[in-house]
């Protein structure tokens, strides 16, 4: 089994630290790529020094927010068919909404159950049927 490629763009250590605790208890092979700033990783992913098989993205960063990431993701041809999940502590409907119109796949709000994450991921993973808002 190839393991799943995930890049988390957050600029929060403990966030991200959380992310691939749950992404350890999913059960499959993965590769874990953290970035903390959308400008990293969208020279990183522009200059194809990475191409994973799911973006993970916060919204409130500094420098470039994360729905200024997505509008540059949804940007770069190879990967205009990679699924792109907002992992994000607002649930406000104006973000669902705006990063549903912007190329989001999936709208998931942070919370402190690792074990849900968990169950969420694999089910992204392996394909699931699923809302655009995840909880």
């Amino acid at each position: 089994m190839q393991p799943v490629k995930c890049l988390v763009i957050d600029d929060d250590a403990d966030d991200r630290d959380f992310f691939e605790i749950a992404l350890a208890d999913c059960g499959q092979p993965y590769k874990f790529s953290p970035v903390q700033c959308g400008l990293k990783a969208l020279e990183l992913l522009n200059n194809q020094a990475l191409t994973p098989d799911f973006i993970f993205l916060d919204l409130n960063m500094p420098l470039l927010s994360g729905k200024q990431c997505l509008e540059g993701i949804r940007t770069i041809p190879h990967l205009r068919h990679v699924p792109v999940v907002i992992y994000s502590t607002s649930s406000y409907y104006k973000d669902i909404e705006e990063t549903r119109r912007l190329g989001a796949t999936f709208f998931l709000t942070k919370n402190a159950d690792i074990d849900s994450l968990s169950r969420i991921l694999c089910d992204i993973f392996t394909g699931k049927q699923l809302p655009f808002v995840l909880a």
